[in-house]
């Protein structure tokens, strides 16, 4: 196999995040006011992204020691910490919507049972642990509990959030799911926490759609069987769905299905609306119950087990949330600054951004060396395995970054002097105080 020189990887990198545009949004959201210039806007971009890869080293000491070991400098750790505030995370959050926006733009035509849609979407939102004493700001699910969700919209195709959002962990899924033009053409795949049907009807409104699990109490009255069956076969046709289930002997049904619900009207008031949808049942042997969805997918062109095999694609996203919480450590944050929390949410994002960059690189020198038409270059990188070799390798592509970009790694001696140093030198150690302080005279 023929590799490219190492140089691709830091090219790639500093190509998709370039260094004029990272300064010029550090000047926008006035990051780079703090501290009086101490800190280079791009070294403590990369020192971040780069930095939270590290298994295990997600603090703000790690990323101060990551930043000095690179691009030199003495910075204490009080100035550093107060570079996490909330224009660092305008900042951050406006270098990853333009990389996402990009991604976006570049990624290739779905392929397979995905080839007729212009994108499938995945929604969800995974839940992150945070100290009690930031209970005012993210309140948990109970009251001796504090926590923040992610919301995520995630495209299949690149594997990275289109859309996100950080709340509470109170605030309801679907209060963060918005629709509009850019679901035209598109698959959106959710669980029940997002279920409504005036959801529903937006998506389809919008030309786009949708596939979800109809929810436990959710009654639509069957008003036409999309499927015929042989002989004495139980009529559906205005019954609702859950009130049939436990006469059914089908391994499908496929109905199309009338729902209630208010729409809103452009005075700000509410009408009742009806509309049809495709409810589908596949009756799963092992549970001995029908799993039943929701949809706007045609069955001319998917029939009800093509429904249920599109929806596992949803798996997806809960790999995706995995890869952040084991491979960047996502699931808790030892901080008790909101700006901190958020901050670090960004970063592992930004990382994630960093990963699949590279991941695209090296599918990319596959495709250039592979001869076997039966194997899916993008099949012998699988996403999650990639982040964590790219986590073992961090710190030689950090340095590679900060030698394109003009840095020079300070010698070793200034990074251990920096490091041994004590700041605090001025203060009396305990042996100290006991070898040199007067005894009390002993009592007589």
């Amino acid at each position: 196999m023929k590799l490219p020189p190492d140089e691709v990887i830091e090219e790639r990198l500093v190509n998709t995040f370039p260094n004029s545009r990272l300064r010029e949004l550090a000047r926008a959201t006035g990051l780079v006011q703090r501290d009086g210039g101490k800190l280079e806007a791009d070294a403590l971009f990369w020192a971040l992204a780069l930095g939270f890869l590290s298994a295990g080293h997600r603090t703000i000491e790690a990323f101060r020691q990551t930043y000095i070991d690179t691009f030199g400098g003495t910075i204490r750790y009080s100035s550093f910490y107060e570079w996490f505030t909330p224009e660092l995370c305008t900042f951050l959050r406006e270098v990853l919507k333009e990389a996402l926006e990009d991604l976006d733009h570049e990624s290739d035509r779905l392929q397979g049972r995905f080839e007729e849609f212009r994108e499938v979407f995945i929604v969800d939102m995974t839940v992150i642990t945070l100290f009690q004493e930031l209970f005012d700001e993210f309140p948990g699910f109970g009251d001796d509990h504090a926590g923040a969700k992610l919301h995520v919209v995630e495209s299949t195709s690149t594997g990275l959030p289109t859309e996100f959002s950080i709340t509470d962990a109170r605030t309801h899924e679907s209060t963060q799911l918005s629709t509009g033009p850019w679901l035209e053409n598109a698959l959106l795949l959710y669980d029940q926490a997002y279920f409504e049907y005036r959801t529903m009807d937006l998506i389809d409104t919008n030309g786009g759609w949708f596939l979800t699990r109809l929810k436990p109490n959710a009654q639509p009255k069957i008003v036409d069987e999309l499927r015929e069956w042989r002989g004495n076969a139980i009529s559906l046709e205005g019954e609702k769905v859950q009130d049939i289930l436990d006469d059914l002997h089908r391994d499908v049904i496929d109905a199309k299905s009338e729902v209630e619900f208010k729409r809103r009207v452009y005075n700000g008031t509410r009408s009742r609306a009806v509309e049809t949808f495709r409810v589908v049942g596949v009756w799963n042997e092992d549970q001995q119950q029908y799993h039943l969805y929701i949809t706007n997918l045609p069955a001319d062109d998917y029939a009800a087990s093509d429904i249920a095999k599109l929806y596992q694609a949803r798996w997806e996203v809960e790999l995706l949330f995995r890869e952040l919480k084991t491979t960047y450590a996502l699931d808790k944050m030892d901080t008790t600054k909101p700006e901190v929390v958020e901050a670090l949410i960004l970063i592992s994002l930004i990382s994630l951004v960093v990963s699949r960059t590279l991941r695209e690189l090296f599918i990319e020198i596959l495709e250039d060396n592979c001869s076997d038409d039966d194997i899916e270059p993008s099949s012998l990188l699988p996403r999650e395995r990639w982040a964590k070799a790219v986590s073992r390798r961090n710190d030689r592509i950090l340095r590679r970054v900060a030698r394109r970009l003009g840095y020079e790694t300070p010698s070793l001696v200034k990074s251990l002097m920096n490091d041994g140093l004590n700041p605090n030198a001025h203060r009396t150690l305990l042996l100290e105080e006991v070898q040199y302080n007067s005894f009390d005279a002993k009592l007589a």
